[in-house]
């Protein structure tokens, strides 16, 4: 997936603890192709489990990506934190990484049994949670289509949504030449 990409510097600016509890929501778009197909399933079953998604040819989405922060309000800016920084760490972590992809040569066994939005959603989720400020992540929901969409938050994960997948620096770790 890349050189690891250096972290942001946050600005240190003061969060009183009488300071408004915020949650800021923003929205990003990118489209990638894949085919459910689980190699733990005959050929027979990855058709009846999966039917038309389960093409040979694949398929793709435009999918629609929400990526909720959650935080004091700064007593400098007025801000939980500057919506441009958000935005370069979602562009370099999941855009640039992600979109016009097949999401099949992302996605590893590592990650889960195939491609499904659940599995990606649960690996944008651990990327992005990496690369933000400690527990700044507060929810993230990803839309496939107008009818199917996957949302992950720290609250109801017990404090934390974050899985056993590998991180995006993980995942680097593992394709770099030894």
């Amino acid at each position: 997936m890349g050189s690891e990409a250096p972290q942001l510097n946050w600005p240190r600016q003061h969060r009183s603890a009488n300071a408004p509890l915020v949650e800021v929501t923003r929205t990003y778009e990118f489209s990638a192709a894949h085919r459910l197909h689980s190699p733990g399933f005959s050929a027979e079953e990855n058709a009846r489990i999966y039917g038309r998604c389960n093409s040979p040819n694949g398929h793709g989405h435009t999918y629609r990506l929400a990526v909720t922060i959650r935080g004091r309000v700064t007593s400098g800016t007025g801000w939980v934190e500057d919506g441009l920084r958000l935005d370069e760490v979602v562009r370099r972590e999941i855009l640039q990484q992600f979109d016009r992809t097949n999401l099949d040569a992302l996605i590893t066994s590592a990650d889960g049994p195939t491609s499904t939005t659940e599995v990606l959603a649960a690996l944008v989720w651990r990327i992005l949670d990496g690369a933000l400020p400690s527990g700044r992540l507060w929810r993230l929901r990803l839309e496939e289509t107008p009818n199917n969409f996957f949302e992950l938050d720290r609250q109801g994960a017990g404090g934390s949504a974050q899985s056993d997948l590998p991180t995006s620096a993980d995942r680097r770790q593992k394709a770099s030449p030894v």
